[in-house]
């Protein structure tokens, strides 16, 4: 089975650094967001549209391994995988990676999260929707 990987560029901004000019450790869980709504974004769904659609996705547990620091300014690219199609929960897996002069690459952090389906009127849990199910089967044939 195929996975889906998609990478989105993010230029440090000095308000995510903290007094020591690092990225401040909250804000990679930031990052993570940042690159599922983007990945989701790619496959043409958004998360307005899963709400619209009366499905809610709160995330149920993440996790973070930091190696480096990113500093202001770095240019970051948040990649974020799906390697399965969702069921009961989703999961992504994450690379923070430094995109340096000559085309360097370095691994700042990895992690993950995984996100379950509640309807959104009775806040109760539900199974991923065929529709959505079908979205993330497509690509990863």
């Amino acid at each position: 089975m195929e996975k889906i990987s998609f990478d989105f560029f993010h230029r440090v901004k000095y308000y995510e650094t903290d007094q020591m000019g690092y990225v401040h450790n909250s804000n990679y869980f930031r990052f993570f967001e940042i690159g599922r709504e983007e990945t989701m974004r790619s496959l043409s769904i958004t998360y307005k549209d899963v709400e619209e659609k009366g499905v809610m996705m709160p995330l149920i547990q993440q996790y973070a391994h930091y190696h480096t620091p990113a500093l202001y300014d770095d240019v970051i690219i948040i990649r974020t995988t799906v390697k399965q199609v969702p069921t009961t929960r989703i999961h992504f897996d994450y690379e923070i990676l430094r995109k340096a002069e000559g085309e360097k690459i370095s691994l700042l952090c990895e992690g993950w999260n995984e996100l379950c389906f509640v309807d959104k009127q009775s806040r109760k849990p539900m199974r991923c929707p065929i529709w959505l199910q079908e979205i993330f089967e497509k690509q990863l044939r």
